[in-house]
């Protein structure tokens, strides 16, 4: 059997991508393999508390995010807005989900995201783009 490391679906072997992910799928040895180190990480991390260190906007910003916290070895759980039980109403006044970390590592994961966004500026959205376009107008005429 194959699995797919995001959903955890479950495939045939013949089968190469998960058709909700989109993404290769791995072996079931691979899978379990990821499935011991999940938990014993989740039982290392049992008594402590995660707390919220930022909201991303979109999925590939909170893709980024994890993948530094985790490069540096910091525990993250990303927790979607969509998963409430208003099933994603609130995402466009939210953001699409909190980046949590364990209260321990707070500190140093703020220090981290800091130094991104130093790095890596927000690129304006199309709406603040057509804002600023319409802002400069008004002071031209």
């Amino acid at each position: 059997m194959k699995y797919c490391p995001e959903c955890e679906a479950e495939y045939r072997d013949d089968i190469t991508t998960c058709a909700d992910c989109e993404i290769p799928l791995i072996s079931s040895e691979e899978f379990s393999s990821i499935m011991k180190q999940e938990e014993q990480i989740r039982e290392s991390l049992g008594s402590q508390d995660f707390v919220p260190i930022k909201v991303a906007e979109n999925s590939f910003e909170a893709d980024r995010l994890k993948a530094t916290l985790d490069e540096a070895g910091i525990p993250v759980l990303v927790r979607l807005f969509e998963d409430t039980a208003y099933d994603g109403i609130y995402v466009a006044q939210q953001g699409w989900a909190h980046i949590e970390v364990p209260e321990s590592e707070k500190d140093k994961a703020i220090k981290i995201i800091e130094e991104m966004d130093l790095a890596f500026p927000d690129v304006p959205s199309a709406e603040e783009d057509e804002e600023e376009e319409a802002d400069e107008e008004e002071r031209s005429e």
